[in-house]
Formats: C-alpha cells, structure tokens, sequence
C-alpha cells in the first residue's frame, strides 16, 4: 500500500473481445449490386442477451471474408464488397471496396478474397443489430454464386 505522499498505480489491461458472424448463401453474384444479393449479417447474435437487446451495433469491423463458388471461368476476377445498415443498401457504412479473387488451388472454381476493414461502425438509423453485406462481381460469366462471407469484428 503506497503512503500517502505515493501514487498508487493500477496497471491497465486492455481486453478485446473478438466475434464473428458467418453467413451461408446461394445467391448468384451479379456485376451490380443488387438487394437479392446479399447477406446479413447479426453482428450481436454471439453478445450476452442483456448486451444485445434492443440495441444498435456498435463496434470494430476487422476483416470480410467472401468465399464464391462455381466462378470457373477466368474472367471472374474481382469482387467489390458494401456494408449497409439496412437491407436497402441505402445507408451505407464501409463504401465500395475492390479485391481480386484467388482461386482455389485444387479446385479453381472455388474462388475467395478477404478485406481488412478496421473501422468502428456504429449504427444510428436502425437498431436490429444486422449489417447487410452486398457484393459484385467483375463479370458474371461462368454463374459465380454467393456461397458464404464471414465478418469479423471486435469490442
């Protein structure tokens, strides 16, 4: 115990929490964004009940994985992702990012790309605690569809 004339000092510990919130879909990947391709996302499915319930999202997106299947043909290159706080993509919260495709290496039509995000995201006009993750494709030739995105994020 310090004397009165010493500071007390109380060593910092600073703890994140991380979470993720993965999406499974079939959904063809069109070169537009579009409302019938997407995936929401419930960023406090994985958040104590009293933490969640009625509350808006609020907290760091680390990183977007977008996995794409049947995306055979070579012309599919690129995937631009955008993460909305609504299902109409109107309110959008991390704007258009690009990112090229890698192929799988013993199965080239499975293709996947992933996105560093790291910004702080608060949602202030709903409060479902859903974001909406809307991708594109660079050409839709080949059918590539929507197979699964995982977004990770941190408190």
């Amino acid at each position: 115990m310090p004397s009165e004339h010493e500071e007390a000092t109380i060593p910092t510990r600073i703890t994140h929490f991380l979470h993720d919130s993965l999406v499974t879909g079939a959904q063809a990947a069109l070169t537009t964004f579009s409302t019938g391709v997407v995936h929401i996302h419930d960023m406090q499915a994985q958040m104590a009940p009293l933490m969640r319930e009625g509350r808006a999202f609020r907290g760091i997106v680390n990183g977007v994985h977008v996995r794409l299947t049947s995306a055979g043909n070579a012309a599919v290159t690129k995937v631009t992702m955008r993460i909305c706080a609504d299902a109409a993509g109107d309110f959008t919260l991390v704007p258009d990012t690009e990112a090229d495709l890698v192929a799988g290496i013993t199965t080239a039509s499975a293709k996947c790309v992933a996105f560093k995000v790291d910004l702080p995201l608060h949602q202030i006009l709903e409060v479902s605690g859903n974001l909406y993750l809307f991708i594109k494709v660079d050409a839709n030739t080949g059918g590539p569809v929507f197979a699964q995105s995982c977004i990770t994020w941190g408190e």
